[in-house]
């Protein structure tokens, strides 16, 4: 039920915070098929897909619920539920080399926009770990990372979402781009 009436999602988030069922469920209505969209946009770069986009919202989205987080607005929501996509497929991930002793694992391919010098398969726990070990030098970057990779944000909203010019954050991806690469070829 969205249409030109509806209140605007930043709105929509402050009254779910303050206790509004209702706007907690028109939230869902509004991000789900955007968050569909993102993760079947994710899952699309993997060479075994862990899940299906419809489960994998599903999942972040009761990461969600189960943080009772108030995002302040909607670019932070979408911070959130980027996070929340991660890891969801880390733990699913981790799951899977449980499972299998670490045979089998799923390959995760980064966009192009991140993997110019990188193999062109990586698994999500290698993902990951670069990002941490991103986050540990320059934690900007790699949130700059995840809101673009994992939250399928543009460059002009992540640098909203991050206070800086999107002159700035094209630099950031940039940079980060080729820091993963080079901490993806050292995993390998």
């Amino acid at each position: 039920m969205t249409g030109t009436s509806d209140p605007p999602l930043t709105e929509l988030l402050q009254r779910s915070a303050a206790g509004d069922g209702a706007a907690r469920d028109e939230v869902w209505h509004q991000v789900h098929d955007r968050l569909r969209r993102l993760a079947q946009a994710r899952l699309a770069k993997e060479s075994a897909a862990q899940c299906q986009p419809t489960e994998l919202v599903h999942e972040a989205y009761l990461k969600l619920a189960d943080l009772e987080l108030a995002p302040r607005d909607r670019e932070h929501f979408y911070a959130i539920a980027a996070n929340a996509m991660r890891q969801v497929l880390v733990e699913q991930a981790r799951a899977r080399n449980r499972a299998k002793r670490g045979g089998g694992q799923a390959a995760v391919t980064l966009n192009s926009r991140f993997a110019d010098s990188a193999p062109p398969v990586v698994d999500v726990l290698d993902i990951d770990r670069a990002i941490q070990a991103l986050e540990r030098v320059d934690p900007r970057k790699a949130e700059a990372v995840v809101l673009s990779y994992f939250g399928g944000l543009t460059d002009d909203e992540v640098a909203d979402m991050l206070s800086v010019s999107p002159a700035t954050i094209k630099r950031d991806l940039r940079t980060a781009r080729a820091w993963l690469a080079t901490a993806l070829d050292a995993g390998h």
